[in-house]
């Protein structure tokens, strides 16, 4: 954290010193002359601000230099200037053009790009449609969306699963740095982002692994919450919310509030959660009549609080925050009698510095630095006794340099570093402990031509995994093992162009070449786990003649290259995008259902029928599809359409385990005034791509519908809102869950909710 220190010393002799000599002012318009709020006004790496409620932005820059500035509002096409400034004021105008599609601003692009720009597919929920959509869980809030499905293992863990990929490949962010928990070890274990306190949740598809690394070869789940201020807070505002759900007595309150002088600013903010066991229809275990109704053991409690200060200054800006989360869920069982209820009890604190100085050296228009340090632990406890403890402790940081123009090129560059110290201690000790180190440096540019944007990336990074010793339990008796360490050098290469061949369409295509070394528990994994209700083995083993044996040397790192094209169009009689991708990964780790159980290869009877999985390495090919589209009939009536369909493959033969089915959307709208309200349905076909010794799944509707009604008054705005989610009561076993057999979805639910802001 010397370099956190370090950055620290330098913004706060650097954010409250003036370091421009011109100021640029306009005002930002749509086609009919109204002005436009909220627009975000912003220099390629440099000083950005948001228009007022008359569209009015003032923005300081520096003098005799040649900016690139871009305009964004979520509600309207991106623009684009170039401009010379000279000392003293200049004002430029800007008109904005409607756009259907939301075009809103991703934070985890290092160039401030928005989602329409991208030259990837990306998708962003805000505002009452993350609201609506959001759950106990992250994987179960954002499953919905395109591309995206989730593990649903249980009430209180279900990880997101993008085309396919999940677990140490899919990278879970809070505000651009690692969430720093265990859930990339097991599908038992919690994402501890948290979305009701999230202000947006973006999901970026395919690698994004040049600011990110090793863990974001499949993609990049980025929560965004309310803690940092880049740009001057002088008011005191907030929101407060309150929900119920039918289907598990569910109770979640939760509220925010911030303030400031135009300098110093402040932010709480608060969740709490309390849910009891689910209800179904139906029987959770197919011929058990005595699971029927209830997905016994599927309850949830949390509370999660958080603060955080900052200043801004006209040279840049430096913040802190600190959250605290809380949680105890319990794991659904396969229903054998006498077994015990298994439950995770989890706690985080987690703490982040950000900031950012403005034009700090010749050269570069901007630093930024990230950082943080995360203590997580959770005990598993069977009938609330603990027996086995996990611990992870880790510290990152980031620096982030944007660079003036070179020739026509302009973007970032970087270091990146993260320490990982994981331990589990006790009676299901999985995996050794181990310390993970991993050492980057990045960068990204990108060059405009015309009606062709250009990206170009590249990182290269050093990752170091040692392992200790640990107690095997095989046939023979009990064994020494020290696992061996783990060296790998890792690069990343990237190649995009977004082509804006019309006004109302453009097609962008990326080329990623990306390579990830193993974690410790897809190398490493040795024992029975009573969560995932597995016998978890490592791909440093193997099962030979009726005997777990030592594999020689180190498993190869997985090489990704993959092809991702996505055709979009802006306006017009329909809005809408298609995405497609090809994935041919070398080396691909996946957990395979061996079709034996534990007791056929350990020495003790206490894991009894635990059916073994096990790691193990093969080229995969994986093939996507994402479609979606909006038809307004009306000013009061318009459709949604969606659909989206991963295949994945072994190249020798064979399918991946637990890959999702076609889905299938559509979403009638009604809009008036105040008022919006919605029925839709989303069709999962059925599953018989499946993988060795694993079984089919049957295809199934989900039917929901909302309403809701926003009261606007001078002291603040209130969201009244009611929807109903699977509304036909219909069994739903979602292909990618390890529960699907003992825990279906919920049944029918109707959540009422209320929010107030001010």
């Amino acid at each position: 954290m010397k370099l956190a220190v370090l950055f620290v010393a330098l913004a706060s002799a650097g954010v409250t010193s003036a370091a421009f000599a011109a100021q640029l002012q306009g005002k930002v318009t749509d086609n009919q002359g109204n002005p436009v709020a909220n627009a975000l006004v912003s220099v390629d790496g440099g000083n950005q601000v948001t228009t007022d409620a008359q569209g009015q932005y003032r923005l300081q820059v520096a003098d005799n230099s040649h900016l690139h500035l871009h305009i964004s509002s979520d509600k309207f096409k991106h623009s684009e200037q170039d401009l010379k400034v000279s000392s003293g004021t200049i004002t430029q105008n800007f008109t904005l053009s409607a756009s259907q599609i939301e075009n809103i601003v991703v934070t985890a692009s290092p160039l401030g790009r928005s989602a329409l720009e991208s030259t990837t597919p990306v998708t962003v929920l805000s505002d009452d449609q993350l609201k609506l959509n959001t759950e106990p869980t992250l994987g179960d809030t954002l499953d919905k969306l395109p591309g995206v499905q989730a593990s649903h293992f249980g009430a209180g863990a279900s990880r997101p699963i993008i085309r396919g990929m999940d677990g140490p490949r899919v990278k879970i962010l809070e505000n651009g740095l690692s969430v720093g928990d265990a859930s990339t070890v097991s599908a038992d274990h919690a994402v501890t982002a948290e979305a009701a306190s999230a202000q947006q949740i973006e999901i970026l598809r395919g690698p994004g692994t040049l600011l990110y690394g090793n863990g974001a070869i499949g993609g990049v789940v980025n929560v965004v919450d309310k803690r940092l201020h880049e740009q001057p807070v002088d008011s005191f505002n907030g929101e407060v919310g309150a929900r119920y759900d039918t289907a598990n007595d569910g109770k979640t309150l939760n509220a925010d509030l911030n303030g400031g002088n135009g300098q110093f600013n402040w932010h709480l903010d608060g969740t709490r959660r309390r849910t009891d066991s689910y209800d179904i229809p139906g029987n959770a275990i197919a011929e058990d009549a005595a699971t029927h109704g209830t997905v016994d053991n599927s309850q949830l409690k949390l509370d999660e609080y958080a603060g955080g200060v900052g200043y801004t200054g006209d040279n840049g800006f430096i913040g802190v925050s600190g959250v605290r989360t809380e949680s105890n869920y319990g794991i659904p069982g396969r229903g054998e009698e006498g077994a015990p209820d298994i439950t995770i009890d989890l706690k985080k604190t987690a703490w982040q510095l950000h900031g950012g100085l403005l034009n700090p050296f010749a050269g570069f228009s901007k630093v930024r630095l990230d950082a943080g340090y995360t203590d997580y632990q959770h005990a598993e406890e069977e009938d609330g006794d603990a027996d086995t403890f996990f611990y992870n402790k880790q510290t990152e940081a980031r620096l982030t340099l944007n660079n003036t123009p070179w020739g026509e090129w302009q973007g970032a560059m970087g270091l990146h570093f993260i320490h990982r110290d994981f331990s589990v201690q006790g009676a299901e000790q999985l995996t050794p402990n181990s310390n993970t180190d991993t050492v980057a440096a990045f960068i990204m540019q990108e060059r405009k031509v015309n009606d062709f944007r250009f990206e170009l990336g590249g990182r290269i990074e050093s990752y170091r995994l040692k392992p200790e010793a640990m107690t095997l339990d095989t046939l023979a008796g009990e064994e020494a093992y020290q696992p061996q360490k783990l060296s790998d050098v890792n690069g990343t290469l990237s190649a995009g162009v977004v082509w804006d061949f019309d006004p109302s369409y453009n097609l962008s295509v990326a080329l990623t070449r990306a390579e990830r070394s193993a974690t410790a528990e897809e190398l490493y994994s040795y024992g029975p786990h009573d969560a995932t209700q597995s016998f978890e083995l490592g791909s440093e083993f193997r099962v030979e003649n009726g005997q777990i044996v030592v594999n020689a040397g180190n498993a190869d790192k997985e090489i990704a290259n993959n092809l991702d094209l996505t055709l979009r169009k802006l306006d017009g009689s329909w809005t809408g995008s298609l995405s497609m991708a090809y994935n041919r990964v070398n080396n691909f780790f996946y957990e395979a259902n061996t079709g034996l159980i534990a007791s056929d290869l350990v020495n003790s009877d206490e894991e009894g029928d635990l059916p073994v999985y096990q790691y193990a390495q093969g080229d995969a090919e994986l093939y996507s599809l994402e479609a979606q589209a909006k038809i307004p009939f009306n000013d009061l009536w318009s459709l949604d359409l969606f659909s989206d369909y991963t295949r994945g493959k072994l190249v020798d033969g064979g399918n991946l385990p637990r890959i999702s089915p076609l889905r299938f959307g559509s979403t009638l709208n009604f809009d008036l005034d105040q008022w919006h309200a919605d029925v839709g349905m989303i069709a999962y076909s059925r599953q018989n791509d499946v993988a060795d010794n694993e079984t089919e799944t049957a295809g199934y509707t989900l039917v929901n519908a909302s309403v809701t009604y926003r009261l606007f008054s001078d002291n603040g705005d209130m969201l009244l809102y009611l929807k109903g989610t699977n509304l036909t009561d219909q069994e739903a076993r979602p292909h990618t869950s390890l529960l699907k057999d003992y825990a279906p979805l919920m049944g029918r639910n109707l959540m009422l909710g209320v929010s107030y802001s001010f």
